[in-house]
């Protein structure tokens, strides 16, 4: 569809206003996106295109959704701009940030899926309609970029490069690194979602000490109930308890020193509250 003129409604879906700036520099004299026909809705209902930045959080995803539904059936263009709205950003696996279950959050898939491809995809999946999406990467894209692209949207000047999607499938390979290592900061890794920077070393060492000294999964499930009573703290105890999921998982799919059959308890990471006596309650 060539549209001569083209309504937006933009859409903050958690950004951090960087997008915003070079979003609003575009409508200045400077730059005049008037001139193409473009102008801004005040509300989704009379817009064409939605103009989305951020990584879409958990909390802005249903007033999204909404905000799409309520456009006209077509040709509700989406112009993702910045690269938080194209794919998450560096907050793509985030906790506040909306995955779709099929997504998952381990971090190793490629290409990275956030932002408001979750939403179009859920959208479409619902049998809803949306049309083209221009994705707009940058951080933030500058006004040139955004401008280019929404010339695209309205079939002003044609794509300087075709899409590509890799289909083959690409192994894990693990680092020639010592197994102890590779272990030590994927473990370190996970504890910063527990505990702040400035505990995390401290649990981890005393942890990896435990580690040293376990010769089997039950012997280091034993020490860790121990140094658990010995640091009443719950924080400290629930971080002991999710490093030695962490620690098994990594050790089954790797191999190291501990070996055994046991199993660390599978209570629930979040909502719960690990007392001194090493018993998991809901807070």
């Amino acid at each position: 569809m060539r549209l001569r003129s083209l309504y937006v409604f933009h859409l903050d879906t958690g950004a951090c206003n960087g997008c915003e700036i070079e979003l609003f520099d575009i409508l200045t004299p400077y730059y005049d996106a008037e001139r193409l026909g473009v102008r801004l809705a005040a509300s989704p209902r009379h817009a064409h295109a939605m103009a989305a930045t951020g990584p879409l959080t958990r909390q802005a995803y249903y007033a999204a959704k909404e905000a799409i539904k309520a456009m006209p059936p077509k040709p509700r263009i989406i112009v993702a701009i910045g690269t938080c709205a194209c794919s998450g950003g560096i907050f793509y696996n985030g906790y506040p940030i909306y995955r779709r279950p099929e997504s998952g959050r381990e971090g190793q898939e490629y290409p990275r899926r956030g932002g408001i491809f979750e939403l179009v995809q859920d959208l479409r999946d619902e049998g809803e309609y949306v049309g083209p999406v221009v994705y707009i990467p940058g951080c933030p894209p500058r006004p040139e970029e955004i401008l280019y692209g929404v010339a695209l949207a309205l079939g002003l000047v044609e794509k300087q490069v075709k899409g590509e999607y890799y289909t083959e499938e690409v192994g894990f390979e693990l680092p020639e690194y010592p197994i102890e290592e590779r272990i030590r900061l994927s473990l370190r890794e996970r504890l910063k979602y527990v505990v702040g920077y400035f505990d995390r070393e401290r649990i981890l060492e005393d942890f990896m000490e435990l580690v040293a000294k376990a010769k089997s999964a039950e012997e280091l499930h034993g020490l860790i109930q121990g140094y658990c009573l010995k640091n009443p703290e719950p924080r400290v105890s629930l971080a002991m308890r999710v490093l030695e999921r962490e620690f098994l998982r990594l050790n089954e799919k790797y191999g190291w020193e501990v070996k055994g059959s046991a199993e660390a308890p599978q209570s629930e990471v979040r909502g719960l509250q690990v007392s001194a006596d090493g018993d998991a309650g809901p807070r």
